[in-house]
């Protein structure tokens, strides 16, 4: 039997094999549903976000507000390079005899000391033209808050080629010096600047400094501290001090300048350079002595415009002889004094000195005590009744009277009751007393006898560095 063929229909076509496979594995993703262009557009919008960000930021950097951000960031990281990028220095204000104002000498100033600027906020922006802005700003310190503002300029330059550029207007501190004499000039943040004596001026940045003294034989090296940050101007304000070498010159020239005094024969020498004076008028001449050491309490000071000046204490004493008076008449002169000295590198001069009243009080002498000066004056009274002459010499007995063969008898205790002081302005001790002294004499070839006409004494000594010495028992009452 055999199959049968209808005519005129068609044949089945036959299946291949490519037809029974997935439908979804026929179809072709189009490019941006790829896994590659996902990546890429993803990246594309990254780049895009970051920069808008950085835009932002170079926006803000490149602004008035960020060049003062910017400068008081790099003072406190010291980054001088970033600090002298952000500003632009204007003249000084005043001529000044030295300029330190350069990067050289901001990055020295970073260097030696930071601005003290703990943190700080920008407050403010005013614009006063168009390419001028003041820009307020705060910061804090150790002892407070403080507040501050910067003029800030716009130059022609551009950053990038699209942001403006901004600098600081920094004015410079005038720093005004003053050095006494016998200085060797001074160095600013480690630079040696020659200066004279007397006034100088040096514009600096307006940032903190180290100023060092430069030291010579005589005057001792000294570093000052100087906080100019944003200051129009400064005064360098120290004390000289000598050196140990520079103290033994002055020593020796005071000692020089009292011998020199000591020569002369006036009662009062207070008038031409020199300070001793007996305090009233006194005919005739006599002679001086230095008791002690005039250097042993020396100081020295220097005055607003650093001229150098020695203080301490004197001790003189006066003698000089009277017809008819048996001995050498002494009377005490001591004060303080102040010597007028003129300094060089390698040496010192006194000019001159004068007594002063104006210095810190003694201290007395723990030798100098009641008992060791009251054991000078009970002697000395005995020996003044031992002598046979109506007139003695720093004794405090008189006799009113023509007389001869004199006989002086000392009765009692000439110390009973006596007191004791000590003066701190003069350092002079004195011992106030009471005495009975009788006196036989002739009278035209008569004897008589009776007291003494003074009947109360005071005697005046002097600490010499080592024991009391009894310059003279004056009679009073």
């Amino acid at each position: 039997m055999s199959t049968a063929v209808k005519p005129n229909q068609p044949a089945t076509p036959a299946v291949e094999t490519e037809a029974l496979t997935s439908p979804a594995s026929s179809v072709t993703p189009r490019p941006w549903q790829q896994r590659r262009y996902r990546l890429a557009a993803g990246a594309l919008l990254l780049a895009v976000v970051v920069a808008a960000l950085a835009n932002n930021i170079l926006a803000r950097q490149y602004t008035a507000e960020g060049a003062v951000r910017q400068y008081l960031g790099a003072l406190q990281s010291g980054d001088a390079s970033g600090a002298w990028r952000q500003i632009q220095v204007a003249a000084p204000s005043q001529p000044a005899r030295i300029n330190l104002i350069d990067e050289v000498a901001l990055r020295a100033s970073l260097a030696a000391a930071k601005p003290e600027i703990r943190s700080f906020n920008i407050n403010s922006s005013t614009r006063l033209d168009g390419a001028t802005q003041l820009v307020a700003f705060s910061y804090d310190t150790a002892s407070g808050t403080k507040q501050a503002k910067f003029t800030v300029q716009q130059s022609g330059a551009k950053s990038f080629g699209l942001y403006p550029s901004w600098h600081l207007i920094v004015v410079p501190t005038i720093l005004r010096v003053t050095l006494p004499q016998g200085t060797g000039g001074i160095s600013v943040d480690g630079k040696a600047v020659a200066l004279p004596a007397g006034d100088s001026t040096i514009a600096v940045l307006p940032l903190s400094h180290k100023v060092t003294i430069t030291p010579t034989l005589v005057v001792a090296a000294e570093t000052v501290p100087v906080d100019a940050f944003l200051s129009a101007g400064q005064t360098l304000t120290y004390q000289p001090t000598l050196t140990g070498a520079g103290l033994e010159m002055l020593k020796q020239a005071v000692k020089v300048a009292f011998d020199r005094c000591a020569q002369r024969t006036d009662p009062n020498a207070d008038f031409d350079g020199c300070p001793q004076s007996i305090g009233h008028s006194l005919a005739g001449s006599g002679t001086w002595q230095i008791v002690g050491d005039p250097t042993q309490d020396i100081a020295v000071n220097f005055d607003t415009k650093l001229n150098a000046v020695a203080t301490g204490h004197y001790q003189m004493v006066y003698g000089y002889r009277v017809s008819g008076v048996q001995g050498v008449l002494h009377i005490p002169a001591s004060s303080g004094y102040k010597a007028i000295l003129s300094l060089a590198a390698d040496a010192i001069n006194v000019s001159s000195i004068q007594s002063t009243n104006d210095l810190p009080a003694l201290a007395r002498p723990v030798g100098a005590s009641d008992q060791a000066a009251k054991d000078l004056v009970g002697p000395a009274l005995k020996r003044c009744a031992a002598v046979r002459a109506q007139f003695v010499a720093d004794c405090p007995q008189s006799l009113l009277s023509v007389a001869t063969s004199v006989r002086w008898a000392l009765a009692g205790d000439p110390l009973s009751g006596a007191r004791v002081d000590f003066d701190q302005g003069s350092g002079q001790v004195t011992v106030h007393g009471n005495f009975a002294m009788t006196v036989s004499y002739l009278f035209f070839g008569n004897p008589r006898k009776e007291s003494s006409f003074t009947s109360s004494y005071i005697a005046y000594l002097f600490w010499n560095g080592q024991s009391l010495q009894l310059v003279t028992i004056a009679g009073s009452g």
